[in-house]
């Protein structure tokens, strides 16, 4: 059954075209994908569909209805459901509290809580799960906090379930649990349209794929007729480059040396080792205490023992400051709040960490500023509208994360140390992420990445540590790991 069109939308702002005669549709019990890199389209069109934005031109209809959206509450009516990464809930109310926010039955003046109870735990086991409805939403897990939205969305009459990515901060046994409950809504017809930058969800979850470039549509495909290399190429309107087979010389010397690093509660007796042109990988399940342990090393928090030696020299980390002094770079995963200055420039804010050097006689040297701020932004391809004197808070997440990146080269570390280094990034600006990553280990510098997503870890690194529960578990030359061996020690299993 045809469950939704969308035909030849428009959309502008300000004059300038986001949506050029985009079409999409949707059928009963159908996974659609939803692609392209940031700044394609994509959310203006969700957007639209769910009644946020008015669009310009084209027609929406919903079951071969035509439908007029003026607001979010028109696109419920008619069965449109959104589930944005960022969940809205109330964390100390109970599940069956949230999931009736807005409009609680009541019976005689007062609120029904039997019928407040049924409801909820006839929802949740429509899609066969089993948790508490009297657990505040603050005891469960991402994953569970996830299914309640989902439940409260599918539970009246939606027809239509919008994902925006829903994965992001889960790990790969709560995603296995998310993509349960999606095979049981297809199951019972609802039709699904599924945002992601993360590709091997979508060769798992989408039945189609449909890939948006510059507000255009540019194809649309079943999954059986795609790669991901494909994908990618569509997305970013180019032929990629097949990524070659790199390796440490191994008369590099250690650059970064870390010995019985320990913080009480969040990880203990770290040992490893960097060393110049090398790219390692840490690889482990969220809260096994990578987080924690990048923060340390850069001084954000406080250890308890052990020691670390740059370049062969053992150093004091006690603050940032101190670790950029001894040489060592930090791009955070929460950019928008420990990476940027978001009403900053990206010109302060790619030069933030070297401004002594910019200075002469006591006087800053705004004209170099600016030479420099351009060579970073010709030299990893960030995008913006508005030159260098915009402020950061403008920029697409993968733009951003370029300029924190930019920083750190800027300063001339000897070091890096990334910290999830393409979360939300769209799937061009992580590829040009990768190749400066590589072309920064060629050139002798070290980095130690963190990341939550396997295949990341599997493709960028020369080398991969695994984590568990605050402990090193792990350490696997690129060309020997692969992602059962990486699960597996970085679950508590034999490495």
């Amino acid at each position: 059954m045809n469950l939704l069109e969308m035909r030849h939308i428009s959309k502008s702002f300000f004059g300038t075209k986001v949506l050029d005669d985009v079409s999409l549709g949707l059928e009963a019990g159908e996974v659609l994908a939803l692609l392209g890199e940031n700044g394609a389209g994509k959310s203006t069109l969700i957007k639209i569909l769910n009644g946020d934005y008015k669009l310009d031109a084209g027609e929406i209809s919903v079951v071969n209805q035509l439908v007029h959206f003026n607001s979010p509450r028109d696109a419920q009516n008619a069965g449109i459901q959104m589930i944005y990464q960022e969940l809205h809930y109330a964390p100390d109310l109970s599940v069956m509290e949230n999931m009736h926010v807005g409009h609680l039955p009541k019976r005689h003046l007062t609120i029904d809580w039997r019928a407040v109870r049924k409801y909820a735990e006839q929802a949740l086991k429509g899609l066969n799960i089993d948790i508490d409805v009297t657990r505040t939403m603050r005891e469960l897990s991402v994953v569970e906090r996830q299914i309640v939205e989902i439940a409260r969305a599918v539970s009246g009459d939606a027809k239509i379930l919008v994902m925006d990515e829903p994965t992001a901060a889960l790990t790969p046994k709560e995603v296995d649990k998310l993509f349960e409950v999606v095979g049981r809504l297809k199951a019972r017809g609802v039709g699904i349209i599924y945002v992601s930058h993360r590709l091997d969800e979508i060769f798992r979850v989408a039945d189609r794929v449909q890939v948006l470039r510059d507000g255009k549509h540019v194809a649309s495909k079943t999954i059986r007729e795609v790669t991901p290399k494909g994908l990618v190429e569509l997305m970013i309107g180019r032929v990629l480059e097949e990524r070659s087979e790199t390796s440490v010389n191994s008369s590099s010397k250690v650059i970064f040396d870390v010995q019985h690093l320990d913080k009480r509660g969040a990880f203990e007796d770290i040992n490893l080792q960097v060393k110049g042109s090398e790219i390692v990988g840490i690889f482990g399940l969220l809260g096994s205490g990578q987080t924690t342990l990048t923060r340390s090393l850069f001084g954000a928090e406080e250890i308890d023992g052990g020691s670390v030696s740059v370049s062969g020299k053992r150093v004091n980390i006690t603050s940032p400051r101190a670790a950029k002094r001894a040489g060592i770079g930090f791009v955070p995963d929460d950019r928008k709040i420990r990476g940027l200055v978001l009403g900053m420039s990206v010109q302060d804010n790619i030069t933030l960490a070297n401004w002594g050097n910019l200075s002469t006689l006591g006087f800053f040297q705004r004209g170099q500023e600016r030479q420099r701020a351009s060579h970073w932004v010709d030299e990893l391809g960030i995008r913006m509208t508005g030159g260098l004197n915009v402020p950061a808070r403008f920029l697409s997440g993968g733009n951003q994360q370029k300029v924190v990146l930019s920083r750190w080269l800027e300063a001339n570390v000897k070091v890096l140390i990334l910290n999830e280094p393409t979360w939300g990034v769209d799937v061009g600006a992580r590829a040009d992420i990768y190749e400066q990553l590589e072309q920064l280990a060629k050139q002798g510098l070290g980095v130690l990445m963190v990341s939550s997503d396997i295949q990341e870890v599997l493709s960028v690194s020369h080398r991969i540590l695994t984590m568990y529960r605050g402990r090193l578990t792990g350490n696997f030359l690129a060309s020997e790991a692969s992602s059962e061996r990486l699960l597996e020690a970085a679950s508590g299993g034999a490495a």
